[in-house]
């Protein structure tokens, strides 16, 4: 999928790496892509004052691309929606980027707060002794697991590599320094081991009035819990909600197929795919700065998100 460059190079150089970032998780990620209404910004006011036109035009760019750099991560698409709204009602250049930049640091700021309430609202789930499993990498899922380690609860993680970039491994390093047992598994040992755990732990990187997408993987996980009547809850904040797809039809994650397999020979087609979709009728729960929620109420949550209408004209029409 092509990227739109926005106006400045620091901005553009900054949305090229969100884009080629295949490690940080969405809250990382969304904390940098904030940064780039702040460039945004900080550029132009180096310059001649800048029109109200040239500045729209400036920040819808750098929307369109932020929503286009990670597809799968609908907290990208939020925070470039609730930038253009705020610039939209600006009557001059500097006023807009202002908007725009201040808009983009309060969703990011709620976002992180929201993300903390949802990981401690998550605690609870975790009792003395219990066994663990989580896939990927998600910065909601560790503070989750960190709480209740500092709350002085005694547990076991079971945190699958994660390929092709092994985030499972950070993940363990992480844990393990905080003297938190864990035991790192091949992704397709995963149905194996779910017989010894209590519960399967996931984050999210997008929820929509059907589907969570997450880390490739997570419906063979999904699935496997379902035979065995093992919970599988997902934990996030609603800046993951989002009511509409931008990019409906489109392949959205194709990945470098070296990550797979540096030397395959010729006539051998590697597919390198991140993230999937699966059913929210496939979890037992949800948890959110809101508190649980059911496949349902989940369902609700994310038809009532808003996105920019502008916003969601301007990808559709970038994907025909």
């Amino acid at each position: 999928m092509p990227m739109i460059n926005p106006s400045t190079p620091k901005t553009s150089a900054a949305i090229h790496d969100i884009a080629f970032d295949n490690l940080s998780g969405a809250a990382e990620i969304l904390r940098r892509a904030e940064g780039v209404f702040s460039l945004l910004r900080d550029e132009s006011s180096r310059q001649a004052p800048i029109s109200i036109e040239d500045a729209q035009v400036s920040i819808r760019e750098a929307s369109v691309a932020l929503a286009k750099a990670q597809p799968d991560m609908s907290s990208l698409v939020r925070l470039a929606s609730a930038a253009l709204f705020a610039a939209r009602a600006e009557a001059t250049g500097g006023d807009a980027l202002e908007a725009a930049a201040s808009a983009a640091r309060g969703f990011v700021e709620s976002a992180a707060n929201s993300a903390h309430a949802a990981a401690m609202n998550a605690v609870s789930l975790i009792r003395e002794g219990s066994n663990v499993l989580t896939h990927s990498r998600s910065s909601t899922v560790l503070e989750t697991l960190l709480e209740a380690r500092r709350e002085g609860t005694q547990f076991n993680v079971i945190a699958t590599e994660s390929r092709p970039m092994l985030e499972g491994r950070k993940l363990a390093n992480e844990l393990s320094s905080y003297g938190i047992h864990i035991t790192v598994i091949a992704d397709a040992a995963a149905s194996l081991f779910i017989e010894n755990v209590d519960f399967i732990l996931v984050g999210a990187d997008r929820i929509t009035p059907d589907h969570l997408v997450n880390k490739v993987g997570t419906k063979m996980i999904a699935l496997a819990a379902r035979e065995r009547g093992v919970p599988i809850y997902a934990v996030c904040d609603t800046s993951k909600f989002v009511g509409v797809d931008c990019f409906e039809g489109t392949i959205r994650d194709r990945r470098d197929p070296v990550e797979l397999w540096p030397d395959a020979p010729e006539g051998v087609a590697v597919q390198n795919r991140y993230f999937e979709p699966i059913p929210l009728v496939f979890f037992s729960g949800f948890v959110t700065e809101c508190g649980a929620l059911s496949a349902s109420e989940a369902s609700a949550c994310a038809s009532e998100a808003y996105v920019d209408p502008g916003l969601v004209d301007l990808l559709r029409r970038q994907i025909r």
